[in-house]
């Protein structure tokens, strides 16, 4: 059952649209709108009717604060008389869904409630889709690296460990949060270009051979094409292509230099061998974290941005690298 908050400040008013909708609804009567914003604060609603002209506070304020506190809830603006300037208000700082001259035509908001309670619950609906959608890539991205990652016979942890290291990362370079969660989602697919990669090469003990090492220098191109066209890989695909680019213009595949290398290709080269330097692998002890900050720095301006080595010694000090690695 949806449930609506009525607010005005004269009781009949209320009292007659409490009755319009005490039927089918769950409704919840605020007399005046500081007792609304106290509802909205305290009670989910699904849509709001709310008078315009009252003390204190306004329609528009009631309306533009169920914005900020509930911004799902439908809005409607009762209002008695032409003020256009308080319509323009409620429609660009509260974001109505449509105003009501009084007095109404009972048929008619009752008609206006119905259907904004359908567009609402198909916006939830589509909500869910979306979120469905989006845990679908995400749990695809994950086993698409562990396969990777277990070719390569490397562990989930450093996977993980990028993907915050790359997050913090692109959080300090200026990244909005989102765009940075959705680059360290990405960064796990880094290396998923190895999966085209012969075992024979992957897991030679040896050195490899100038013909080899020919072949091991594909796997980032090849990853652009494992993971095809989508939109939403299109990130993984930038990485996936540049995080073997030297700031300087020696690496490989394409020798680009500077900001001509994705910014999403940047950060996760650096978390991909800070990691790398401080773990523990089959042919070495990990090294410190200090230890790792001073060979990053030496190669600072040859094969990572300085700037960006600036921000993760910046990450070591305020604690944010060492609370990653405990993590994993």
């Amino acid at each position: 059952m949806h449930t609506l908050l009525l607010v005005d400040d004269d009781p009949d008013v209320l009292a007659t649209l409490t009755r319009s909708f005490r039927k089918g609804y769950k409704t919840l009567s605020a007399n005046g709108g500081e007792e609304g914003i106290e509802f909205l604060n305290e009670h989910p609603v699904d849509l709001i009717i709310c008078d315009q002209r009252m003390p204190n506070v306004s329609g528009d304020q009631v309306l533009s604060h169920a914005l900020q506190v509930q911004p799902d809830a439908i809005r409607i603006l009762l209002t008695g008389y032409a003020d256009v300037e308080s319509l323009l208000t409620c429609v660009n700082d509260a974001h109505i869904y449509k105003y009501v001259t009084k007095p109404w035509d009972p048929a008619e908001l009752n008609l206006t409630v119905v259907r904004a309670l359908e567009a609402l619950v198909l916006k939830r609906n589509l909500d869910t889709a979306r979120e469905q959608l989006e845990t679908a890539y995400k749990d695809a991205v994950v086993m698409l690296c562990l396969a990777a990652e277990g070719k390569d016979q490397d562990t989930a942890s450093h996977l993980y460990r990028v993907q915050h290291y790359t997050e913090a990362l692109a959080v300090a370079m200026g990244v909005d949060k989102e765009t940075a969660a959705h680059m360290g989602l990405m960064s796990m697919l880094h290396d998923i270009g190895k999966l085209a990669t012969p075992d024979a090469i992957l897991k030679k003990p040896d050195k490899l051979t100038a013909e080899e090492w020919e072949i091991m220098r594909e796997h980032p191109l090849n990853g652009v094409r494992i993971l095809g066209n989508n939109p939403f890989y299109e990130t993984a695909r930038e990485i996936s292509a540049g995080h073997h680019e030297n700031y300087d213009g020696t690496g490989y595949p394409h020798g680009l230099s500077g900001n001509h290398i994705p910014l999403s290709a940047r950060i996760v080269k650096l978390a991909d061998v800070f990691d790398a330097l401080t773990t523990k692998r089959p042919y070495k002890e990990p090294w410190t974290m200090e230890s790792a900050l001073t060979h990053i720095e030496s190669h600072a301006g040859i094969m990572f941005d300085p700037a960006m080595v600036v921000e993760l010694k910046k990450l070591f000090i305020d604690g944010t690298l060492t609370r990653i690695k405990s993590m994993f």
